[in-house]
């Protein structure tokens, strides 16, 4: 006898599989058919679990806030050195987007941005708190002598952050034609120089 899912594993379900859609198709691809195929079960159990597209659209952008942004805070309020939460964050986002295509393309998304504001809007919250939780690592990390001291901790925040939006951009739009983690590693490396 095949034992039944639990609602909660089903939805996750249905958000990895709506991830993946987006990661292979874009998010104008992310059809409650599509989604269906790719999660391998029927159009009825979708509707089962979720409304329709803009329920599934809320569940993959809470599922991002927390693999990343929840993620980071919780590295960040960890006993680690400031140098290691912070090269932890880096990493772990890094490779979560490689594990998911479909995230980068997901936040980066017009079709979300101006077809879904209130969800921009969430997301944009999202990632502010993300760039103030990276501050406070920076600021620690300044204030025991492990970066500059005359470093500004939210630009360097900032320019973090752009280093893995701007990786991940260039990854999905060669469609994932590089390996992610080599350059990972160069870009660590010269930030370190240019922060320590």
């Amino acid at each position: 006898m095949v034992e039944k899912k639990s609602t909660r594993v089903r939805k996750e379900e249905i958000v990895q599989a709506a991830l993946e859609v987006v990661g292979r198709k874009g998010v104008r691809a992310l059809t409650i058919s599509a989604i269906a195929d790719s999660a391998g079960m029927s159009e009825a159990n979708i509707y089962r679990h979720f409304s329709g597209k803009d329920e599934i659209f809320t569940a993959v952008a809470e599922f991002i806030g927390s693999a990343v942004m929840a993620n980071a805070a919780v590295i960040a309020g960890g006993s680690r050195k400031p140098l290691e939460k912070l090269e932890t964050i880096f990493f772990s986002h890094l490779a979560l987007i490689k594990e998911h295509p479909g995230i980068p393309r997901f936040v980066f998304s017009d079709d979300i941005h101006l077809g879904q504001r209130n969800l921009a809007m969430t997301l944009s919250v999202r990632i502010g708190n993300y760039i103030e939780t990276i501050t406070g690592v920076i600021a620690a990390g300044i204030a025991e002598g492990e970066l500059k001291a005359d470093l500004l901790p939210r630009e360097t925040a900032l320019t973090m952050l752009g280093m893995i939006q701007f990786t991940a951009l260039r990854w999905t739009m060669s469609n994932t034609s590089f390996e992610i983690q080599p350059e990972a590693e160069r870009l660590w490396l010269n930030f370190m120089q240019l922060v320590r």
